[in-house]
């Protein structure tokens, strides 16, 4: 199971995102947003950043990350993915492959 949380820049923290089961998670990535995957089945936490974020966002996000992964589990381990730079990995998991 896959829970996704979106950076708000109002709260300058992550909001769960409601995701609903019919939807494939690349339709969530966006160029204006800051998404955060959890992969519980791989132990991974993923940050996307799109296209038109700014270096602040970017920043805070990667800060404010850490506390959404050990609300799941601390061990996991917390990957940075750009806007058209998407690791095979990453493109699996939102399914775009």
């Amino acid at each position: 199971m896959i829970v996704v949380y979106q950076f708000s820049k109002e709260l300058e923290d992550f909001e769960e995102v409601e995701v609903k089961e019919n939807v494939p998670l690349f339709e969530l990535l966006d160029l204006n947003k800051i998404l955060l995957f959890v992969d519980r089945r791989d132990s991974k936490v993923w940050i996307w950043q799109g296209a038109n974020t700014n270096p602040r966002m970017k920043f805070i996000s990667v800060q404010a990350a850490p506390n959404i992964r050990d609300k799941h589990d601390i061990s996991f381990t917390i990957t940075s993915v750009d806007d058209g730079e998407e690791t095979a990995a990453f493109k699996i998991l939102v399914g775009l492959v």
